[in-house]
């Protein structure tokens, strides 16, 4: 099973990088790193999945505490210049595009309180 991390493209932030790919088994815990060395005071930490031919899918964010949803864990670094979400004991349905985003609002689960930009196609082969 394969988890493509992006730090540029459809959801992309000039602000935050990741490993391009990574693969894992069943069962096993999934570590994502994200580097926002630039992260301000004010700016959460986002992370969205996107599977093929749909929509980003709001994972998890936090601003400088450890945050768990569901079962994932975001755990922040204290100087909050990097993070890892930890996704434990994926299954198939956890494949996807992983982004990590750094912006100054905080987005919900149900939606954000900021404007996001029209959707444009990426041209890149998948994993």
């Amino acid at each position: 099973m394969a988890f493509v991390a992006k730090d540029k493209g459809i959801m992309g932030d000039a602000k935050s990088t990741q490993p391009g790919a990574m693969e894992s088994t069943a069962e096993e815990a999934v570590h994502l790193p994200c580097d926002h060395s630039t992260i301000s005071g004010n700016e959460y930490i986002h992370w969205y999945r996107q599977i093929p031919h749909q929509g980003p899918e709001y994972v998890i964010h936090g601003l400088k505490d450890n945050v768990t949803k569901g079962t994932s864990s975001l755990i922040i670094a204290t100087d909050r210049k990097s993070s890892t979400l930890i996704l434990p004991q994926v299954s198939l349905r956890d494949s996807g595009v992983y982004y990590c985003l750094v912006r100054d609002a905080q987005w919900h689960a149900w939606g954000c309180t900021c404007a996001i930009s029209p959707w444009r196609k990426e041209s890149s082969s998948s994993i």
